[in-house]
């Protein structure tokens, strides 16, 4: 499995994982954030399969499956009582994408293959890129209740 591989797979993970707390979970909101995360991760998915299209695998190292695995901070037993008390719960989501940028970091650390070690840090950009866009999900279906004079106004309703 080339590195490329890992990451889709490692995504396919995160996003099937929002989906099932978007499914368990009980208030609008909770379900539009984690669809939407699922989302982003299914278009970053996409980009990912374009890029690996483009990369011939061969010229790449291999990267052991069992490093290829997302580790979760929310869990899918009752992730409402763990979000409850939790009112930075997005912080979470947020610190996973680091986890990932560093796995990356490390890989491209760690290898004598300059095609790998491009790959590493291409990809560790996209996911730069991608913890811009999560955190900016977060910040559009909360921006309502952090300014007082638009509190009226949710970015998840219709006008």
């Amino acid at each position: 499995m080339n590195i490329i591989e890992c990451t889709i797979r490692m995504k396919e993970q995160a996003r099937d994982h929002y989906r099932q707390l978007a499914d368990r979970v009980a208030g609008a909101e909770l379900q539009r954030i984690f669809s939407l995360l699922a989302a982003a991760e299914e278009e970053h998915i996409q980009r990912l399969r374009v890029i690996g299209q483009e990369v011939e695998s061969s010229s790449t190292a291999a990267v052991d499956e069992g490093a290829c695995r997302f580790n979760p901070a929310i869990g899918l037993v009752d992730p409402e009582l763990e979000l409850e008390n939790d009112p930075d719960a997005y912080r979470h989501v947020l610190k996973e994408e680091e986890d990932t940028i560093g796995f990356l970091e490390q890989v491209r650390s760690q290898t004598d293959n300059e095609q790998t070690r491009w790959l590493c840090g291409m990809l560790a950009e996209k996911e730069r890129e991608h913890l811009t866009m999560l955190a900016n999900i977060y910040s559009f279906v909360e921006e309502p209740r952090t300014y007082l004079e638009w509190g009226e106004f949710g970015n998840l309703k219709g006008l």
